[in-house]
């Protein structure tokens, strides 16, 4: 059984701060793996608007509280 590991990856698209949180099998989260993630998320954008991006750790499923539940 895997473990999940949750990141915060903070960006900007156009000149609004956005950020999301991803969750990956893998214990590291570049910020090209992440941006991936966020062009899916933004598939009508242009690439190029998606800027800044910042990727931080926020544990994995084993270091939540129970009932809580992670938003992706």
């Amino acid at each position: 059984m895997s473990k999940n590991h949750y990141f915060l990856v903070s960006y900007r698209l156009g000149k609004q701060k956005k950020s999301t949180e991803v969750q990956t099998g893998a214990p590291v989260l570049t910020p090209e793996q992440a941006r991936y993630h966020i062009e899916s998320l933004h598939s009508s954008d242009l690439p190029n608007e998606i800027t800044d991006i910042e990727v931080r750790p926020l544990g994995d499923a084993a270091d939540q509280e129970p009932g809580q539940v992670r938003q992706t």
